[in-house]
């Protein structure tokens, strides 16, 4: 099996790049590509609880939707731990499915992808 990792570093401030990776990982999935989303930077916010609902774009998928789905479908959703620390969030922040990882995760899981997505 392929492997994608994507890393996304969009937020709430800026709807658009923040649900594409979302949307490039479940086309994947639905290819039967495993898939590993890291969350960096604003992107924390999302998978914060109740985050992906106040991200909304105009003529995209709903990002909470697209999140469930991810998840649901076997995605690893891995978030930044000092990103997480900069935002002042601890484990209980964030939703259920979602792993605290640090520099040395994200480069392991970049060295053993087939391909990499940043967004």
């Amino acid at each position: 099996m392929k492997k994608l990792v994507i890393i996304s570093t969009h937020g709430p401030d800026n709807a658009e790049k923040a649900i594409l990776p979302f949307v490039a990982a479940t086309a994947a999935q639905s290819l039967g590509t495993e898939v590993n989303i890291i969350s960096q930077s604003n992107c924390v916010e999302i998978v914060s609880k109740g985050g992906a609902e106040k991200v909304q774009a105009e003529h995209f998928p709903n990002l909470k939707e697209l999140l469930d789905l991810f998840i649901e479908q076997g995605g690893k959703l891995l978030v930044c731990s000092p990103c997480m620390k900069a935002r002042c969030m601890t484990e209980e922040d964030l939703i259920d499915g979602a792993t605290i990882v640090s520099a040395g995760t994200v480069i392991k899981e970049v060295d053993e992808a087939d391909k990499v997505l940043v967004y």
